[in-house]
C-alpha cells in the first residue's frame, strides 16, 4: 500500500505598521510654517483619532530672539475658543434648570445692561441669554476698535474687569435691534461669565474647573487673571495689520525692544490688561492637548447631554454660528488616496485670536477626530484653520 505524502500549507499574515502620525502631521505643519507671511514663528498641535491615539506635534520657535523651540508643553492664549468652553458651562446650568436660554439676561444680572439704547429705546432688559451666546445681542466688538486699543495702551499694567468691557459696549449702543442680525463680539460672553457667577455664587474660573477641567482630568488650562499657568505663555507676535495698528499707538514707543521689524513682540509689554480683557470670552491660556480633549468631550456625552448638544448646535437665521460653536464643513479632498473623499466634512469649530496668538479647534463628528492648533502670531497667514484642514486631509488620506 502506498501512502500519499502529507502536504502542509502555511499562510503568512502580514500586519502593516500604523502610520507615522507624528511624522505626517509634522510634515504638514512644516509646509504651513514655511508659507507664513511675513512669518509664523511656531505652532503646537494636538490631534485625537477615533481609536484613542493622541498625536502631539510642535514645530517652530517659541521665542524668535532666543531661538527657543516650541514644545507641546508650552502654553498659548487660545482667545475666543474660551467662548466655546464658557458656553458649555452655561448649557450645563440650563440643563439643571438654573438658567433659561430665552430669559432676559436681566433676570440673572439685574440692571447690568441698562442704558443700552438705540433710537431712543433701551434694550438693556430685552437682551436674552441665547442672544449673548449666538452673537445676535447687537454688541460692538472692542477688538476691532482702534479707540479701545488706545484706551488700553494707557493702562497696560491694570487688569480689565468684565464690567468695564460691558460698559464700553453700552456706551457704543446696539449695532442693531437685538435679535435681528448677527455680529460677532466678545462682550456677550463676558455677560455670560457674569451670569454663571450670579447663578452659581462662584467665580467663573472655579466653575469652569469644577464643571469642565476637573471632570476631564485637565490640569494644563487656566482662566486668567484669577489663576495662572505654572509658566508664562510663549512669546506672541503681532504682524501686518495688527503691527501697523500698534505702531500708530504712542504708548508702544515706550517698548522699542518689542519692535523686531516685521513683527512686534507682545510679550515685552506689561500683560495685565492684554491677558484679562477677554475674560470668559477670550482669556484662557492652555496647552493644546487640553483644548482638543474638551472639543471631543463636548460631543461624546461627557460634558453635555443630547438635548444640550442640540441647543449648542442650534443656529440663528442669520449665521451658521450656534451657541458658542461654528457649524460648517472642512475643505477636504483626498482623491487618489487610500480613502477617497471629494465632499466636505462636517465640522464643529471655533477660532481664537488675541494680540500675539491665533488658535483653532475642531471636532469632526463623522470621523470622531478632534484637532487643536495654536500659533504664536496674529494674524496668521495662512490661517490656523487652513492648517487644521490640511492635517485632517492628510489623516483621512491614510485610510
Amino acid at each position: 500500500t502506498t501512502v500519499a505524502p502529507t502536504t502542509t500549507t502555511t499562510t503568512t499574515t502580514t500586519t502593516l505598521p500604523p502610520p507615522d502620525w507624528e511624522g505626517i502631521v509634522a510634515e504638514v505643519a512644516d509646509v504651513w510654517l514655511s508659507e507664513g507671511t511675513p512669518i509664523t514663528p511656531g505652532v503646537s498641535i494636538a490631534v485625537l483619532l477615533s481609536d484613542g491615539t493622541e498625536v502631539l506635534v510642535a514645530r517652530g520657535l517659541a521665542d524668535l530672539v532666543a531661538e527657543v523651540p516650541v514644545t507641546t508643553d508650552d502654553y498659548f492664549r487660545i482667545g475666543s475658543i474660551s467662548k466655546t468652553i464658557t458656553s458649555v458651562a452655561l448649557l450645563q446650568l440650563v440643563s439643571e434648570d438654573l438658567v433659561s436660554l430665552d430669559e432676559p439676561v436681566a433676570t440673572y444680572v439685574g440692571d447690568l445692561l441698562d442704558g443700552y439704547v438705540l433710537d431712543g429705546v433701551d434694550y438693556g432688559d430685552q437682551v436674552t441669554v441665547r442672544q449673548t451666546l449666538n452673537h445676535t445681542d447687537g454688541f460692538a466688538e472692542y477688538a476691532f476698535d482702534l479707540g479701545f486699543y488706545l484706551l488700553m495702551s494707557e493702562r497696560l499694567e491694570t487688569v480689565v474687569e468684565p464690567e468695564e468691557i460691558i460698559d464700553w459696549a453700552i456706551s457704543m449702543g446696539p449695532q442693531y435691534v437685538p435679535g435681528t442680525a448677527y455680529s460677532y463680539n466678545t462682550v456677550g460672553h463676558n455677560v455670560v461669565g457674569l451670569i454663571i457667577e450670579s447663578v452659581t455664587g462662584q467665580p467663573a474660573h472655579e466653575v469652569l474647573r469644577e464643571r469642565i477641567f476637573d471632570p476631564l482630568g485637565l490640569d494644563s488650562i487656566f482662566l486668567p487673571p484669577a489663576e495662572d499657568p505654572p509658566k508664562p505663555v510663549v512669546h506672541g507676535y503681532a504682524t501686518t495689520v495688527l503691527k501697523a495698528a500698534l505702531d500708530a499707538i504712542p504708548a508702544t514707543a515706550s517698548y522699542p525692544e518689542a519692535d523686531l521689524g516685521d513683527v512686534y513682540d507682545m510679550s515685552v509689554v506689561p500683560q495685565e490688561a492684554i491677558r484679562s480683557a477677554g475674560w470668559t470670552g477670550g482669556s484662557i491660556e492652555s496647552q493644546v492637548l487640553d483644548v482638543a480633549l474638551i472639543f471631543r468631550a463636548m460631543f461624546d456625552g461627557t460634558l453635555l447631554g443630547d438635548a444640550m448638544v442640540a441647543e449648542f448646535l442650534t443656529t440663528s437665521e442669520f449665521s451658521d454660528y450656534g451657541l458658542g460653536i461654528s457649524i460648517g464643513e472642512a475643505d477636504v479632498n483626498t482623491i487618489g488616496a487610500a480613502v477617497e473623499i471629494a465632499e466636505d466634512v462636517v465640522s464643529y469649530s471655533h477660532g481664537g485670536g488675541v494680540p500675539g496668538f491665533r488658535s483653532h479647534a475642531s471636532y469632526y463628528p463623522d470621523d470622531d477626530i478632534a484637532i487643536a492648533v495654536s500659533a504664536n502670531v496674529l494674524p496668521a497667514d495662512p490661517d490656523v484653520g487652513v492648517l487644521a484642514e490640511r492635517i485632517l486631509t492628510a489623516i483621512l488620506a491614510e485610510g
